[in-house]
């Protein structure tokens, strides 16, 4: 069971009710916090683990499919970091029941307000193109998080897996 936390703004985009839940996801990853940003005029989610604080963005539209396309943009993160096919796998067979809850994590919402600013100033720069989803999210994923005894959300990662990091 993977659970998604997204902030009241996003709930609403979503239309979707959320109540206050305490289970834990059963993925390796842990719960996923999401929250709406925009980048150049471009509606993005962000949704960051609350264990490696790794971060995948997604196109908002449409609000009502995020939940289902979480898994795919996970999948698609892991595998471009260098995550085994297995691992992969058994991590997106604990994704196959989803349920959202309000957010309970202070800390994980500040890596998310952080990670936004990180992204504004990507696009800034224009490092990155705002159809390149998949970029902004790992580049997030070396992005220093004091939050994390590794440092790096994909070393976390690795961590977690039981892999080496490459």
């Amino acid at each position: 069971m993977m659970i998604i936390r997204p902030t009241a703004s996003l709930a609403k985009r979503m239309k979707v009710k959320i109540q206050a839940n305490g289970d834990q996801s059963t993925t390796c990853l842990g719960d996923w916090y999401a929250m709406d940003i925009i980048l150049d005029r471009k509606q993005f989610v962000i949704c960051v683990s609350s264990g490696p604080r790794l971060a995948v963005i997604l196109v908002a539209a449409p609000y009502a499919s995020i939940p289902n396309r979480v898994c795919e943009a996970v999948a698609e993160l892991l595998t471009a970091i260098g995550i085994s096919e297995a691992n992969i796998q058994l991590e997106r067979d604990k994704m196959n029941q989803v349920v959202l809850a309000k957010t309970m994590s202070k800390s994980i919402l500040g890596t998310l307000n952080e990670y936004r600013h990180q992204l504004e100033a990507l696009m800034h720069s224009d490092r990155v193109g705002k159809d390149e989803a998949l970029k902004m999210s790992l580049y997030l994923s070396e992005i220093v998080s004091l939050a994390l005894p590794e440092v790096y959300p994909r070393r976390a990662a690795f961590k977690l897996f039981g892999q080496e990091t490459t």
